[in-house]
Order: C-alpha cells, then sequence, then structure tokens
C-alpha cells in the first residue's frame, strides 16, 4: 500500500501547546491545523505535538 499524499475528508488533527506554564490542546480539523498552530505561537505558545487523529466514518 503507497503513502497516502492527501487528506481524508474529515481527517482531524490533535495539538498540544504549552502557554504561561499551562499545558492545553485540541482537535482541530485538519485544514486548519497549520493556521492554528502559527497563530498559537504567534501569541507566545511552544507546539510540542500534533498528530492526526483517526475519525470513523458516518454509516
Amino acid at each position: 500500500m503507497g503513502v497516502l499524499l492527501f487528506p481524508l475528508r474529515g481527517a482531524m488533527v490533535r495539538i498540544s501547546w504549552s502557554l504561561s506554564g499551562d499545558r492545553n490542546h485540541e482537535t482541530v480539523a485538519f485544514h486548519e491545523a497549520r493556521h492554528r498552530r502559527r497563530e498559537l505561537e504567534a501569541q507566545g505558545a511552544v507546539v510540542y505535538w500534533s498528530e492526526r487523529v483517526h475519525q470513523p466514518h458516518p454509516c
């Protein structure tokens, strides 16, 4: 099986960060993840983890 080069519809990304000593996380749509990471970094956060989260397809 080959490498997936494009995101699946509905794919989600979990982003974890630290800001002022507080650790937080949130799950955002794949297509919003880069913007959200940059937004957090602009606020002074250190993004230390992001991962694609499997979302089951609706029946």
